[in-house]
């Protein structure tokens, strides 16, 4: 009988150990992103005009590349992304703006194999820029946190990702001419939110 037990517990093991699958092979990867930053405004529903600038960033397409190391269960990655946006501003109305995330993160691979969810976060520099008016670009310290999932076929691969951008704004670092233009008057958190794929080249 304890023979039988034995025998049924290894099936069971053996069984389980060949349904997960191997890792993916530990190595540089280059990703190039294409997607949608969702942006932070709440009025837009309301169809009240904003009047600061985190409430104000408008829904635009983001676009970038990624380079990245794996092994699982972890995952470092550099990201440089752009999105040119725009704000609505009291009495001057739409503006053009751009943002720029060039961020470092470190990612949780949930499962080995060919097929990946991961979660990850990290920090780096946020730099937002009103390009319709002669304002100089502000740069500060953001951060980064989402989750995706990659996908690997042989050198290639595709991927999904969920990101928050939170990029804190503090009134007392930032230019007076930007202050003055987007209405800020205490310290805030901007929350984009970006919503993309893309095409991965491992090496």
């Amino acid at each position: 009988m304890r023979t039988r037990h034995l025998l049924v517990s290894f099936l069971l093991i053996s069984t389980v150990t060949l349904l997960i699958p191997e890792p993916a092979a530990a190595g540089p990867e280059l990703t190039f992103t294409l997607g949608a930053m969702i942006g932070d405004s709440l009025t837009d529903v309301l169809q009240i005009r904003p009047q600061n600038l985190a409430e104000g960033f408008k829904n635009a397409p983001i676009f970038g590349g990624r380079v990245g190391w794996s092994a699982f269960p972890f995952a470092l990655e550099g990201s440089l992304l752009y999105s040119p946006s725009a704000i609505n501003i009291a009495n001057l109305g739409s503006i053009r703006a751009n943002l720029v995330y060039a961020e470092a993160e470190v990612q949780i691979l949930i499962l080995p194999g060919p097929v990946a969810p991961f979660i990850g976060g990290g920090i780096g520099i946020h730099s937002m820029q009103l390009t319709t008016l002669n304002i100089p670009r502000e740069t500060m310290l953001g951060y980064v946190f989402g989750g995706g999932l990659k996908v690997a076929v042989g050198t290639l691969g595709l991927r999904v990702d969920l990101k928050d951008h939170i990029t804190p704004l503090d009134v007392t670092k930032l230019g007076s001419q930007f202050l003055q233009i987007v209405g800020i008057a205490e310290n805030t958190n901007v929350h984009n939110v970006e919503i993309s794929g893309g095409i991965t080249i491992k090496f």
